[in-house]
């Protein structure tokens, strides 16, 4: 019999940016513009983790966490927590996921739903603290990110079992190359049973299955496979974010299943179409001395994008059928 109780999203007791969010923190921002953040390298082989000590593509180990962990203030310094940061953002998911991604002045396939993108907006701006705070936040997807464009930067001119054998994994160069990246699972992302190294998991997971039912060449990858798998990794993280903080009921919310997969491909879309325009922003070129400072300029611009001014006029709350369940904040 299980003990364990479900999870139902954020907490508002918890700061914006917990003290122990590893990962180095975001240089300040030129007036007018995000910032990209502060380029470095990631840290030596540590053998612990399950990572080679030896060289990894473009220097450093594509599986270690960026060094000065912590936020920039050291720790014991994380933002304090904000009462009912949450309400919003999870009202206006409720709304879409219960018209099973219609409704909210839109119809399926008529543009992103009203209520997703005041969602996603509240999401970034109130329950994140911002985009700087919510791109901080995702400090192991970053990391995880940099890695796999370190290895797919080395794959496409030295081919992947070449890389795997740089990589210190000669065993790995004899499986078929979908297997070769997923066997990489614990190098590009950190082992470890917090929730942040599952989603950044969960996210490259994802994205390997997406680009590997496109059939794109993953053995040599081009520049172009590297955008589309880097720009997967990256908008599944940040779906990810957003589900596990307010729509931990996507499930359970639409009327059935052909409106669930609405709903969640809504979502994917709608993100993906902002992670697009990121990496447009940012040029879409990921030299490796630079691919840390790439990576974390794309997150924080994706975030920016997804936060945007809210130009629909004030939200007129609940529906009268609202469920009390959906104002609910956890205690």
């Amino acid at each position: 019999m299980g003990t364990s109780n479900p999870f139902n999203g954020g907490n508002n007791r918890n700061p914006l940016v917990p003290d122990w969010v590893g990962g180095p923190g975001l240089g300040p921002p030129p007036p007018g513009a995000p910032a990209p953040g502060a380029p470095g390298a990631a840290a030596a082989g540590n053998p612990g983790n399950g990572n080679p000590g030896g060289a990894s593509p473009g220097g450093g180990n594509p599986g270690a966490a960026p060094p000065g962990g912590g936020n920039p203030g050291g720790a014991g310094e994380g933002d304090a927590p904000v009462p009912n940061r949450f309400q919003s953002a999870r009202t206006n998911f409720f709304k879409f996921a219960k018209s099973g991604g219609g409704g909210g002045g839109e119809g399926r396939g008529g543009g992103t739903n009203r209520n997703l993108r005041r969602s996603v907006r509240s999401f970034v701006g109130k329950s994140s603290g911002g985009a700087r705070r919510a791109t901080q936040r995702m400090a192991a997807e970053r990391s995880a990110t940099a890695s796999l464009g370190r290895i797919l930067s080395t794959a496409g001119t030295a081919g992947i079992q070449e890389t795997v054998r740089r990589l210190g994994f000669a065993q790995l160069a004899a499986l078929p190359v979908r297997d070769i990246y997923a066997a990489l699972v614990d190098v590009i992302c950190e082992p470890g049973g917090e929730l942040d190294e599952s989603f950044a998991r969960e996210a490259y997971i994802k994205a390997l299955a997406e680009i590997s039912e496109a059939r794109a060449d993953l053995e040599r990858p081009s520049p172009e496979t590297t955008v589309s798998f880097l720009a997967s990794f990256i908008t599944n993280a940040i779906q990810n974010r957003l589900l596990n903080a307010v729509g931990n009921k996507v499930v359970a919310i639409p009327r059935d299943v052909a409106s669930v997969q609405n709903v969640e491909q809504q979502i994917n879309d709608y993100i993906r179409g902002k992670v697009n325009d990121a990496m447009t922003e940012a040029g879409e070129d990921f030299p490796v001395e630079r691919i840390v400072s790439a990576i974390d300029d794309i997150y924080e611009r994706s975030v920016v994008l997804l936060e945007g001014p809210d130009q629909e006029g004030p939200n007129l709350g609940a529906d009268d059928d609202f469920e009390a369940e959906a104002h609910e904040e956890i205690a």
